[in-house]
């Protein structure tokens, strides 16, 4: 049971590009580690989990920077005009031209510096720290979502793969007891109506069979959809991924793996990834508290420039000023918008709180859920391994007894379906429990720990 589960982990960490579909499965044969891996790299919710965080990433970039200096460069040109008659006149018939006008140049520096702003940017850089921690963990999350819905696909396309063997199989038996039944009443040892009878079973086994058919290609669009794939594509899937049996040595060992439900619940709210996203979005809410209360204390800042001046570049006559300075703002009244302000904050900080909460009360319902699921799986796998081998046993020494005449048509019919009722039970039963067990994972979080 254990290999299951890691492979999800494996495969959870792996980015390999697609080169392209089935290449590495052969004519379409896809593994579990396949599809998952093939899920995740096609996954919308991944994608824009990605693009979430790559812009938490430039946020922080932002909110570190304003720890850093602000500076600017200026430069201007200008050149002052005047009447042209007073640059252009005649006196005693000769024209005169006047000087010509200075061109002025000139080249500014500015830089400031914060040094107190009432902790925003303490608390700003936190928010933001907070939320690159978030979107990691929602990439995380969806990561591992991705590999739990493709894994309860691939789990159900296996069920379906072997119910669509199992009535098969009871196909042939009707098959082969319909043959013998045509034998006898060629010998005269028995009626039209039992051959009818056993053609009619046999009919209904067929239709079992087109059924089985059509829920198999039905779960295999469902896989293909779930790894954002065409559902149109035909593929097969490697029977060998998961487990067509579950012995009790190895239902044992997974329970003393996972543990207690109560240790299981402690273990997914320190391991979760959602869980720790929430968290992380809490403490983004009360940095915003922090960064909204700012607003009530003064703001301290230095700055300093230079600024220079040349009314005639042919002289190169420069003139350059280099200043300093501390500002300092003190609000005394903004119209209640820091009061606003902060009540926002906290709105938002008792929105996230309540999320967490909600949160981890569906985390102890799926927890609970998930173990009673997994108890009901066990007790399955009990019951019908005994009815089984019961069905088998029955089956067989029904047969010999209608073999040798003393068994009727009927007592063969009822002994079929008991075994196809049998066989179908425990097909349902072995992936019904690898269904469970990824569910009692995935809720505790437990897949880095198998």
């Amino acid at each position: 049971m254990t290999r299951i589960y890691r492979i999800l982990v494996a495969v959870a960490a792996l980015f390999i590009p697609l080169l392209g579909f089935g290449q590495e499965s052969g004519a379409g044969r896809l593994t579990l580690k396949e599809c998952i891996r093939i899920g995740i790299q096609n996954s919308f919710d991944l994608q824009e989990s990605y693009a979430s965080s790559k812009a938490a990433g430039a946020g922080l970039t932002q909110a570190f920077g304003a720890y850093l200096p602000s500076a600017e460069i200026t430069a201007n040109y200008s050149r002052q005009l005047t009447n042209l008659r007073e640059q252009f006149s005649i006196v005693n018939g000769v024209p005169i031209v006047g000087q010509p006008l200075p061109n002025t140049y000139g080249l500014n520096g500015f830089l400031n510096l914060t040094l107190f702003n009432g902790f925003q940017r303490e608390a700003q850089y936190d928010a933001a720290q907070s939320n690159v921690e978030a979107t990691t963990s929602d990439v995380r999350f969806n990561r591992l979502f991705a590999a739990y819905d493709i894994t309860r696909k691939y789990i159900d396309v296996l069920r379906k793969q072997q119910l669509l063997n199992a009535r098969r199989e009871n196909l042939a038996l009707s098959q082969a007891t319909f043959e013998r039944v045509k034998a006898l009443k060629e010998s005269g040892r028995t009626t039209i109506q039992q051959v009818m009878s056993q053609e009619t079973e046999l009919a209904n086994q067929e239709v079992s069979v087109v059924t089985a058919q059509n829920d198999l290609d039905v779960a295999k669009a469902q896989l293909l959809a779930s790894m954002s794939v065409n559902p149109t594509q035909i593929i097969e899937v490697d029977e060998t991924s998961i487990p067509s049996e579950a012995t009790a040595q190895n239902v044992e060992t997974f329970r003393q793996k996972i543990g207690p439900e109560t240790v299981s619940i402690q273990r997914a709210f320190e391991s979760r990834p959602d869980i720790n996203a929430s968290r992380k979005r809490v403490d983004a809410a009360e940095s915003g508290i922090t960064t909204a209360s700012a607003g009530y204390w003064p703001t301290l800042s230095a700055n300093g420039g230079y600024t220079w001046r040349n009314f005639n570049i042919a002289d190169f006559d420069r003139q350059g000023q280099v200043y300093i300075g501390i500002n300092l703002r003190i609000p005394v009244f903004d119209q209640f918008n820091t009061n606003l302000r902060i009540e926002n904050a906290q709105l938002t900080h008792t929105r996230q709180a309540m999320s967490l909460a909600r949160l981890e009360n569906q985390i102890r319902t799926n927890i609970r859920s998930a173990y009673l699921q997994l108890g009901a799986a066990e007790k399955g796998l009990e019951i019908t391994d005994r009815a089984i081998k019961s069905a088998t046993i029955n089956f067989n020494a029904v047969q010999e007894r209608f073999n040798v005449g003393s068994a009727t048509l009927l007592d063969v019919q009822t002994a079929n379906n008991q075994l196809i009722t049998a066989r179908v039970n425990r097909v349902t039963a072995v992936y019904a429990y690898h269904d469970a067990a990824t569910y009692v994972e995935f809720t505790v979080g437990t897949y880095g720990d198998l």
